[in-house]
């Protein structure tokens, strides 16, 4: 399996223009600024795409220069990025590469600027195995293989966004014990329970109220704590 970051590089260097996508509840900690600087050093061009701004109320102030506001998922705000990105080519030819943390939209993004009537991908030169172009207009290529940005460390953010698949917490409940901590009431009010000083005794008074109970009669807090981040990610508990 290719390393994420030479995957990373590859979709920098063969791009002529670079789409940065965040997460429209969490651009700050879905931003990595190393990733600019990468960008710049191989003098490519980039926008910052901000995904998933259907999961943010709409009067959510997200100041983020050369950004474009999109929803991949609900096909919002696709034909302004397309103009944002003739708009930097110059309306000439190009190639568009993606890069992003891991559930960001990068992949449902490329599929939606694909589209059906798509041309066939075709390996990009020098790199045979790994990146695909794929035409999706008469002046834009497509890098069809998303950049995964390398994290190194779990923090509450990573849950938030998905970087970190539910499956993969190693401790699902402290990180959702750091969920409710961070999100101040929020998880709380979902489930209509009183906050508490324990975040643990919380989860487990969620789980017993949704009857996610172990065969004992005990709640079930791991898997509970689950189904409470697979809810923050995809929206149903607004952050």
């Amino acid at each position: 399996m290719k390393d994420p970051e030479e995957i990373v590089d590859n979709v920098i260097r063969h791009a002529d223009i670079v789409l940065i996508v965040l997460d429209a509840r969490r651009v700050a900690e879905s931003t990595n600024r190393l990733v600019e600087t990468k960008v710049k050093r191989f003098g490519k061009r980039f926008l910052y795409v901000i995904n998933k701004c259907d999961l943010v109320e709409k009067n959510k102030q997200i100041r983020i220069p050369n950004s474009v506001r999109i929803s991949a998922k609900n096909r919002l705000g696709t034909l302004s990025l397309l103009r944002r990105i003739r708009t930097l080519s110059g309306k000439k030819d190009v190639v568009v590469g993606v890069v992003g943390f891991p559930n960001t939209g990068k992949s449902t993004l490329i599929n939606i600027l694909k589209g059906k009537k798509s041309a066939p991908t075709s390996p990009v030169a020098g790199y045979t195995k790994g990146l695909q172009k794929i035409r999706i207009s008469h002046d834009i290529m497509m890098i069809d293989t998303p950049g995964v940005l390398p994290y190194s460390r779990k923090r509450p953010s990573d849950v938030v966004i998905g970087a970190i698949d539910t499956d993969k917490i190693l401790d699902p409940e402290a990180a959702v014990a750091e969920l409710i901590e961070s999100l101040d009431g929020r998880i709380e009010e979902y489930f209509g329970v009183e906050k508490k000083e324990d975040k643990f005794e919380t989860l487990d008074e969620i789980a017993l109220k949704k009857n996610i109970i172990k065969k004992k009669g005990e709640p079930d807090s791991k898997r509970m704590a689950k189904e409470i981040i697979r809810l923050v990610q995809t929206g149903k508990i607004p952050i």
